[in-house]
């Protein structure tokens, strides 16, 4: 009886749809690896989702119940591609920032949802007609003759925007892989390349099926709907799972991949952070006007930068220290400083600055008297923890044990 009354199919991508908007809102928002890739990777999940949801309500009859609902989301099914396909060559490539011809990936979307306005600008009740006759032949769905574009041009205009975003994707992944696994191998690299792999085999997947989706369709009585959103599901499930279980894919690939601008003989670690400092302004104005990523040569003066602040300075001592913080103490944008760390450390802001200050608790507690319970605690706060939570969880993550195990065995 409850399976008579359940659209079961429609219940369970429904809310694997909701579970993947809340994984990309958490991508964007809470995310501590604030890098340029995420946002991506949160925009493909996002528009997948969507279109998730536009599939499974189609199921029901929602969108006659509520006719200025039909198409707004149509635009998602024009950029969930593009999105893939720039997440992967950003990870690749190291950007952090998009280039400007990237926006032509998005212009069908624009075209699409412009031609359809004079059907968003109808009554609800004229909308209410042309749903009744497009729900009763389920191959106007696909033609869209609520369009002013001609009958299919707009399917075909997806299909375009589809297999080209899948072929960029599929071309780029093969241009790399020997770089990846040149005789440098970084395992971290490798898992991160094959997460690429298995993320672009499921959009290819998806991609066919929406080709023969739309082929059998249009050419005879068949529907493959049920097919098409229950691999939708699996999509998002998968991305979802896999970043739940492998959460350093966020930090995207280690080390620097471009090829240096200067001979490495020619770099110099400077004395002071200051000078560096101000070498860099010139480096960085060009970054920002002709480059999306980078050079080795760029990322070593940064790195020599950052290291000898925090060496020097010590700013992680004070609570509540933030990477706006640090961008403005060493002039470096926070969205650069954000993907530097991650691209060269492989953890993020927080990790980063937790390790420095629980290398400034390990030289705190060499002084004597360091083992009594309050003494530890103020050595923490001494170090720039806010709270003994996020102290103790610090020092055993960096030693294998709480702060007063670490000074007892020491002591003894």
């Amino acid at each position: 009886m409850i399976n008579e009354v359940i659209n079961w199919p429609f219940t369970i991508v429904f809310f694997v749809a909701l579970l993947g908007l809340l994984v990309s809102v958490m991508l964007v928002t809470v995310n501590q690896t604030d890098i340029f890739p995420n946002r991506l990777l949160a925009g493909y999940l996002g528009c997948f989702s969507l279109l998730a949801l536009n599939y499974s309500l189609m199921t029901t009859s929602f969108f006659l119940q509520f006719p200025h609902t039909w198409r707004i989301l149509a635009w998602a099914s024009f950029c969930f591609a593009p999105f893939g396909y720039l997440y992967v060559r950003s990870v690749l490539e190291q950007n952090f920032w998009f280039r400007k011809r990237d926006l032509w990936w998005f212009l069908p979307a624009l075209i699409h949802s412009l031609c359809l306005v004079p059907f968003f600008v109808l009554s609800s009740p004229e909308k209410q007609v042309i749903l009744e006759k497009i729900f009763a032949n389920r191959k106007l769905i696909i033609i869209e003759p609520e369009s002013i574009l001609y009958d299919g041009v707009g399917v075909w205009m997806r299909v375009g925007v589809i297999a080209a975003s899948a072929f960029a994707q599929m071309r780029i992944l093969y241009k790399w892989r020997p770089i990846i696994y040149r005789n440098d191998l970084n395992h971290q690299n490798i898992t991160n390349y094959k997460w690429l792999v298995l993320f672009s085999l499921t959009m290819l997947v998806f991609c066919i099926l929406i080709i023969f989706q739309i082929f059998f369709h249009m050419i005879m009585p068949a529907d493959l709907n049920l097919l098409v959103l229950f691999t939708i599901a699996f999509a998002i499930l998968f991305i979802c799972f896999y970043l739940l279980f492998k959460p350093s894919i966020l930090y995207g690939m280690r080390g620097w991949l471009q090829q240096p601008e200067e001979p490495a003989s020619d770099l110099q670690e400077p004395e002071k952070t200051e000078p560096v400092t101000e070498s860099l302004e010139t480096p960085l104005v060009a970054i920002d006007k002709k480059k999306i990523y980078l050079s080795v040569d760029q990322g070593n003066t940064i790195r020599q930068v950052l290291e000898n602040h925090l060496v020097a300075n010590s700013p992680y001592r004070k609570t509540g220290y933030t990477i706006s913080d640090l961008s403005n103490e060493v002039a470096i944008p926070s969205y650069l400083l954000s993907a530097f760390i991650n691209q060269e450390y492989g953890k993020n802001f927080n990790e980063l600055i937790n390790e420095y200050r629980v290398g400034y608790f390990l030289e705190l507690v060499k002084q004597p008297n360091a083992n009594s319970q309050y003494k530890l605690e103020a050595l923490g706060k001494e170090a720039g923890f806010n709270t003994r939570a996020s102290f103790i969880r610090a020092v055993k993550k960096k030693t294998g044990l709480t702060p007063s195990d670490f000074v007892t065995k020491k002591d003894n």
